[in-house]
């Protein structure tokens, strides 16, 4: 068959799924039916979204009805988009090209988030991001060639964060527009979004805020300023008025937990129209980080459980970062799944680990998502021997995996200054121990017993199981984990001197 008529098909059964959001249920079931119609091998995250939304349309559960709301709630543009960038480009032919070029040790990640700019009109308390340098910024040949190089190894979905990415919306909606076949998640504050912003991207429609909020007004007007409440609240009407696809990204700390995890609290951001939510756990990064601020590994263990709950209550799909790891098989950093480039240039394993040794201004994507670097991280996953998911983080719950790969490749680019003191500095680098070793106690017999469990996906004799941690055995024997790990026993023999005490970082711009 002729490639235009091949086109021509897809486009016929993509207009046909589009056209199944209806917000009928009768109509959604013709979604069901795409992957298992079609030539295309779907990857396993596609076809678990594809059963348990049959199952969900079976049952009559929340999660069937999320996409009843898309149906109803989003534009045409959006529908289409969906269908096409993120379920068809992404998870299917984007997957099944990806596969393509796996070579040994060296593969690509599923999707990429860029930071193109670290400037902010906001000073948010504990900002992951806020010690940046706000100087220099990926402009719009820096992020075309980036987009380019993504696209071309088969990744359709990219995330947009900072910063405020926003700040920079005239370059963004020239992306957005010549890459309208792929698919855009942006994080912001949601200042920005006016009435025609809201109208750009309801006609663009591949990009979907994901607005930060803490609480109620009083909860996010302390952290992120007076009267940002409001300006959040105006910018989610916009959003819906014009059938923007959107969601909420929420930080949680030891502080806030009743107040995100309360039904009226999921249930009043439905109704403002939100589609998704994202729960990120504060992190401890930084200078001088503010660690009262982390969630217990009991409110840890008890926000898995309630996010659960809510997601299988209401129609929102929600995900727990980092309660989820079981459900995405594991930490997604290191160019496993993703990485994060900043607008330095500097690319890092993960928005939270700032550390980079290579820059897109020297290096092509590819080859960086490679490097020795992250192939040590990758080589360490899945960081623990039983491979517990439920505790998946290398930088709070398996420190030493970022503090083995850090210090083994001499890693001369810390994203900003103190960024080594997640590793480095002794206070913290001991309560990052504790921590680690509370998480454990609470989680590790739930997980040996689910790996025990021949009825369990993570069953240890199967192959999902087996299959976390193939990079091992890719890895190991290799020339470059030969040169990393030529004085491994001289170290491990050294008894002497403080453990803590390691080679200062060069910090790169």
């Amino acid at each position: 068959m002729a490639a235009s008529e091949n086109t021509f098909l897809k486009n016929l059964v993509l207009n046909k799924v589009s056209k199944s959001l209806t917000g009928k249920e009768k109509d959604l079931r013709k979604l069901v039916e795409v992957p298992k119609k079609s030539k295309l091998k779907p990857d396993p995250s596609v076809k678990h979204f594809i059963d348990g939304l049959e199952y969900s349309l079976d049952n009559h559960t929340p999660f069937s009805k999320i996409f009843l709301r898309v149906g109803t709630e989003t534009s045409k543009a959006y529908k289409k988009k969906l269908v096409q960038n993120l379920i068809f480009n992404q998870f299917m032919y984007g997957r099944t090209f990806r596969e393509t070029l796996y070579d040994g040790d060296e593969i690509v990640p599923n999707f990429i988030v860029i930071s193109p700019t670290m400037r902010c009109n906001l000073r948010c308390t504990g900002c992951y991001s806020g010690l940046y340098t706000k100087d220099g910024e990926l402009g719009e040949e820096d992020i075309d060639r980036i987009l380019g190089e993504a696209r071309d190894m088969g990744i359709y979905f990219v995330v947009i964060s900072g910063g405020e990415p926003y700040i920079m919306k005239e370059t963004l909606f020239k992306m957005f527009k010549k890459y309208n076949d792929m698919y855009f998640l942006t994080f912001t504050n949601g200042t920005f979004l006016n009435d025609d912003v809201a109208k750009k991207l309801a006609g663009f429609g591949n990009v979907s805020p994901a607005i930060s909020v803490e609480g109620w007004e009083e909860d996010t007007d302390k952290r992120r300023g007076k009267g940002i409440w409001k300006r959040i609240m105006s910018a989610m009407d916009n959003l819906k008025r014009y059938g923007v696809l959107f969601g909420i990204s929420v930080t949680a700390t030891k502080y806030n937990q009743d107040v995100i995890l309360d039904d009226n609290f999921v249930k009043f951001f439905v109704d403002k129209g939100a589609i998704f939510g994202w729960y990120f756990m504060f992190m401890p990064v930084g200078k001088d980080p503010i660690l009262d601020l982390v969630p217990t590994p009991e409110q840890r263990v008890h926000m898995g459980k309630r996010v659960a709950e809510l997601r299988d209550t209401y129609p929102i799909f929600l995900a727990d970062f980092w309660n989820d790891g079981d459900q995405v098989g594991g930490c997604l950093a290191g160019g496993r799944q993703y990485l994060h480039i900043l607008n330095s240039g500097k690319v890092e394993p993960c928005v939270f680990a700032h550390f980079g040794v290579d820059s897109i201004h020297e290096k092509p994507l590819r080859e960086i998502v490679n490097s020795p670097f992250f192939k040590e991280i990758r080589a360490s996953f899945p960081y623990n021997e039983t491979a517990n998911l439920k505790r998946p983080c290398m930088i709070i719950d398996n420190p030493e995996v970022l503090r083995n790969a850090v210090d083994k490749h001499l890693v001369g680019g810390a994203g900003h200054e103190h960024s080594e003191d997640i590793i480095h500095d002794p206070e913290v680098v001991k309560w990052v121990d504790n921590y680690a070793a509370e998480f454990k106690a609470l989680t590790e017999a739930d997980w040996e017993k689910r790996i025990n469990d021949p009825n369990d996906m993570w069953y240890k004799e199967g192959d999902d199981y087996k299959r976390l941690f193939a990079h091992r055995k890719k890895y190991k024997g290799t020339k470059e984990y030969e040169e990393a790990h030529k004085n491994d026993s001289q170290e491990n023999s050294e008894e002497s001197g403080d453990s803590n005490e390691k080679k200062p970082l060069s910090v790169g711009s």
